[in-house]
Parts: structure tokens; sequence; C-alpha cells
């Protein structure tokens, strides 16, 4: 029990790796307004990989099929969605002014930032079903109940986005003009990937 609970913590760390626009959110919320800010998006986005985690844990072909089946779909919607937070990033104004300490940021905006990013990329539940499998914890696999190995997926998931924004927060000291600055190429990159998203869903839609 305890071995497999320690794979669904792996599973939960590995899952946050990739550089996407989850990271570019987090990074942004760290250096833009504070430490907390980061890592309440990234707390958003381990609660959305937690119900993809659910699915491939449980034997609930019927709804992993439908995700994966109109997949193409998903992704367009979720890169509107992306894209929608893309151009809010770049637009979002930030108090370069005020130390990073008094920069507010509502935690549930970042929380809700993080968990609507993550469930709007399907292709997050493919990565997960093949980190599962890959972990032997797959649907009908595991014999540790789910309530235990979820929550363990979500804490990898968590302490990945703890130790990205406390080393931000500690390490990387930028001034205001380039605040701003970084500001908007986060959302511009955000935006970008939300581009991708939709064209690649698209294209999937157009063959199918």
């Amino acid at each position: 029990m305890l071995l497999e609970i320690c794979k669904a913590w792996l599973v939960g760390f590995i899952a946050a790796l990739p550089i996407g626009p989850i990271f570019l959110m987090v990074v942004q919320g760290t250096l833009c307004y504070n430490r907390r800010a980061g890592l309440m998006v990234g707390l958003g986005a381990a609660t959305g990989d937690m119900i993809y985690a659910s699915l491939g844990l449980l034997t609930l072909e019927l709804i992993k099929a439908a995700v994966l089946e109109h997949q193409g779909l998903f992704m367009v919607l979720g890169g509107v969605i992306v894209g929608g937070m893309g151009i809010w990033m770049f637009h979002r104004e930030v108090s370069v002014d005020l130390p990073a300490s008094e920069r507010q940021l509502s935690d549930w905006t970042c929380v809700l930032q993080g968990f609507t990013g993550a469930l709007s990329n399907p292709g997050a539940l493919a990565a997960m079903l093949a980190l599962l499998t890959v972990f032997s914890l797959g649907a009908g696999t595991a014999r540790t109940p789910i309530w235990a190995l979820v929550p363990a997926v979500g804490l990898g998931e968590a302490v990945y986005w703890a130790l990205v924004s406390r080393l931000l927060s500690r390490y990387v000291r930028v001034g205001g003009k380039t605040l701003r600055f970084g500001s908007k190429v986060a959302g511009s990159l955000v935006f970008i990937f939300a581009v991708v998203l939709v064209v690649r869903g698209g294209l999937m839609i157009i063959r199918n």
C-alpha cells in the first residue's frame, strides 16, 4: 500500500514537469504578485489533474473513451478557454511599484485559473493514463483504495509547484519594467499554446 502511494506521488510530480500554460501561469503569478499566488495556481492545476487521475484509477471506461474519442472537440474548446486566459494575463495590470508581499491577487482567482487551465487540456488525461499504466496503477491493477491514491497524486503535483514558486520568489529578482514585459510575454505564450491546441483539435476533427 505504501509503495503504491509513493508511486502515485511520483505520478503527480512527473505530471507537473512539462513546461506549458500552467507553468507560465505559475511563473507569472509568483513574479508579478507573490509566492502564494503562484502556489495557488499550482494547487488549482493539481486539483484538476486529480480528476483525471480519478478517471484513470476508476474503471470508468465509458467516460475515458468519450473524452479520448472526442479529444479534438475538447482541444478546440480547451484552446478557446486557455486563449481567453492568455488574453487576460496579457492585459492584467501588475502593481509593480508595491513590494511582492503587498501585491494582491485573489486566492480563488488563482486556483480557478490553474484548475480551468488543467482541465482544458484533454491531452493531460492521456498523459495521466500513461503514467498510471507505467507505474502499474491503472484501473483494476492497484490494490490501494482510490481515496488514498488520488490525494497522493495531488500531493506530488502540489510539492512540485511549491518548489517552483519557492525558488522563483527566493532567487529571481526583476525590475518593474521587466515584470510588465514578462507578464505580457507569458500571456502571449499562453495564447500561442491555445492557438496550437485549437489547430490540433481542428485537424483531429477533420480527420475523423
